[in-house]
C-alpha cells in the first residue's frame, strides 16, 4: 500500500544536532568551524606523523565551548611575560634558555652561569688607551678605561656622552701638565694633573644636575714641587770608534724625576750638546762621536719645576778608528760574449771591513803577455767591456780596492766575442738529438761544422721537415768551425726535425733523421 509522506515523517523525530525540514530533507546543526580533512574521528595513532613543525601549522583547540584551530606560531604566544605569575627571589636552582653548539634550546641554571662568570673575572683586565692629543672624554672609548697620557694635553668632558655613571683612570706620563678642562668640577679646586700623577674621573647625575668631577691627588708636597738632586754614579758602560755608553744612578734627594738629559762636549771646549729627554731609563748611547776624541760628559734630571744639578763630569776617549784591511781575492768570475764586439763580466761580491770599495777589470788578447788594458773605479759586480774585435779570444781578470790597498788578481777567464754576422754557405750536422725526450724538461744538446768557419748559425726544431722552426736559438762559436747550442726540449708532444740556418738566414738546413718528444 501507498503512505503520504506527511504520514510518514510523523513516524520520525530530529536526534541532537540534526533537523528535518518540511521537504524531507535531513541536516546537521554545526556548534563551531570544522576542517574537512579526511581524518575527523579518526584515533590519533593513526594518523600520519611529522617530524617538525612551522609557524603556518594548525593545532586544534577548543575555545569557548567551540572548536577551532590556531596557527602553531601563535599557539606559542598563549602566554607572555606579563600574564606570567610574579618569581620568588632569585637562587642558583633558577633555569634559563640556552643553546649550545647548535640552534637546539636547553636549559642552563643561573649557578653554572655564575660559576663561569667567577672563573672568567680574574683573567680580565682594564683596557689601556694612549692620549696623545686634547682629547674629549665620552663613554664609548673612555669609559672604564686607563687613560695614560704621554703628551701634556688637555681632557675636556662630553657629559651628555659620557653619561651617568662614567668612570676613568688618567695617569699623566708627560713631561708636562694634563689640565682637566671647562666642565671639570674637582676635589681640590686644582684643574692640573703634574708629570707622574694621576686623577680619577666619574660623571654623575644628581638633583643637582649631571656634573664630570675629578678626585684630585692630594696637595703636592715637598718632593712633588722641588726640583729633582744631582744625578750620581755617571760611568761609562761601553765605547767604540764612534759611540760611548754611559749609564748613572737617580737623586736620592730633592723633587720626583721625570725625564734626564745627557749633555757632552768635546773636551777643551766650552758648549754642551742636549740629548733628547730620556724617560724611565738610567742609561743611554751618544753615537755619530769622531774616532780618537775625548769627550766630557753629564747628566741632569728634570721634572715640571725645573733641572737638578748636573752630575759630576766623566771625561773618556772614543776609540781608534778601525782600519780596514786590504780585500781579498776576487772569486766567482765569469766572462759571457753579447755581441761580436763586446763580453760581459760578472763576479761575487765581498762584505766586512775588508771588502772592496772598488773594482778594476784587467783584459788582453789570448796568448799575449802582459794586461793591456784596464777598466778602474767599477763599483758593482758587473761590467760589459765593448769595442773588442769579433771572433777573438781574451783573457779577463779583476782585482778588487779599497783604502787599505788592492788584492791579489783573481783568476783568469778566457771568453771569445762573437763572428760578425755573414752568410753561411753550408751547415753539415754533427750531433743531433736522438732517441726520445721528455716535453718541456731538460735540454738538448746540438752542434754542426759551419762554413766559413767564423760565420754564426742559430738552431731550432720544427715538427715538418719543409716547413722552418717559428724561433731559433743562436748558436755559440766551439772551436775551429764548431758550433752549438743547448735548447729545450719542444713542449709538445710527437715527432721532431732539427733546423740550421745563419743569422741572416743563409743556408738553411733540415736534419734528415728526426726525434721523438712524448
Amino acid at each position: 500500500m501507498l503512505m503520504q509522506a506527511s504520514l510518514l515523517r510523523g513516524l520520525f523525530s530530529a536526534g541532537q544536532n540534526v533537523t528535518i525540514d518540511p521537504n524531507g530533507t535531513i541536516s546537521t546543526i554545526s556548534l563551531g568551524t570544522v576542517t574537512d580533512t579526511g581524518d575527523i574521528g579518526s584515533l590519533i595513532g593513526s594518523l600520519q606523523v611529522v617530524s617538525g613543525l612551522v609557524a603556518q601549522d594548525l593545532v586544534a583547540v577548543s575555545h569557548a565551548g567551540s572548536d577551532y584551530a590556531i596557527a602553531y606560531s601563535n599557539f606559542l604566544d598563549g602566554i607572555t611575560i606579563d600574564q606570567a605569575p610574579a618569581a620568588v627571589a632569585a637562587s642558583n636552582s633558577d633555569t634559563i634558555w640556552v643553546a649550545q653548539g647548535s640552534n637546539v634550546m636547553a636549559s642552563q641554571s643561573l649557578g653554572a652561569i655564575w660559576v663561569w662568570m667567577a672563573n672568567n673575572l680574574p683573567t680580565y683586565k682594564t683596557p689601556v688607551i694612549e692620549i696623545t692629543a686634547n682629547t674629549n672624554l665620552d663613554t664609548t672609548v673612555h669609559n672604564r678605561r686607563i687613560l695614560i697620557c704621554s703628551q701634556p694635553v688637555t681632557l675636556t668632558p662630553l657629559t651628555n656622552n659620557m653619561g651617568s655613571g662614567f668612570q676613568c683612570v688618567v695617569i699623566n706620563a708627560s713631561s708636562g701638565n694634563v689640565t682637566l678642562g671647562t666642565g671639570f668640577v674637582t676635589s681640590t679646586g686644582n684643574f692640573s694633573v703634574a708629570a707622574w700623577q694621576s686623577t680619577e674621573i666619574y660623571c654623575v647625575a644628581y638633583s643637582g644636575g649631571t656634573i664630570a668631577f675629578a678626585s684630585m691627588p692630594s696637595a703636592a708636597t715637598s718632593s712633588q714641587t722641588a726640583v729633582p738632586g744631582q744625578v750620581l754614579a755617571l760611568a761609562a758602560s761601553g765605547t767604540t770608534s764612534t759611540m760611548i755608553g754611559v749609564s748613572w744612578q737617580s737623586p736620592t734627594a730633592g723633587g720626583v724625576v721625570v725625564s734626564y738629559t745627557v749633555q757632552f762636549r768635546v773636551t777643551g771646549t766650552s758648549s754642551w750638546t742636549n740629548s733628547a729627554p730620556i724617560l724611565n731609563a738610567t742609561t743611554y748611547n751618544l753615537t755619530a762621536l769622531q774616532p780618537m776624541t775625548s769627550y766630557d760628559i753629564a747628566v741632569v734630571a728634570q721634572n715640571a719645576t725645573g733641572t737638578g744639578a748636573a752630575s759630576t763630569i766623566l771625561t773618556i776617549v772614543t776609540a781608534a778608528a778601525v782600519q780596514p784591511t786590504a780585500p781579498s781575492q776576487v772569486v766567482g768570475l765569469a766572462a759571457t760574449a753579447t755581441s761580436s764586439s763586446a763580453i760581459r763580466l760578472s763576479w761575487t761580491g765581498q762584505t766586512g771591513i775588508g771588502a772592496a770599495t772598488s773594482f778594476t777589470v784587467q783584459y788582453r788578447v789570448t796568448g799575449t803577455s802582459g794586461w793591456t788594458n784596464s777598466v778602474p773605479g767599477i763599483t758593482g759586480t758587473t761590467d760589459t767591456l765593448s769595442g773588442l774585435t769579433s771572433a777573438k779570444s781574451y783573457d779577463f781578470s779583476v782585482i778588487g780596492v779599497n783604502s787599505a790597498g788592492s788584492a791579489t788578481v783573481s783568476a783568469t777567464v778566457t771568453a771569445s766575442t762573437l763572428a760578425v754576422s755573414a752568410s753561411v754557405s753550408t751547415i753539415v750536422w754533427n750531433v743531433l738529438p736522438t732517441g726520445s725526450y721528455t716535453a718541456g724538461s731538460g735540454s738538448i744538446g746540438i752542434n754542426a761544422q759551419v762554413a766559413p768557419a767564423t760565420s754564426p748559425v742559430q738552431f731550432g726544431f720544427s715538427q715538418s721537415s719543409t716547413v722552418p722552426p717559428a724561433s731559433w736559438t743562436a748558436a755559440t762559436f766551439v772551436n775551429t768551425n764548431l758550433w752549438g747550442a743547448y735548447l729545450p726540449p719542444p713542449a709538445t708532444a710527437g715527432t721532431w726535425f732539427t733546423w740550421g740556418e745563419g743569422l741572416d738566414g743563409s743556408a738553411q738546413t733540415v736534419s734528415s733523421s728526426s726525434f721523438q718528444v712524448a
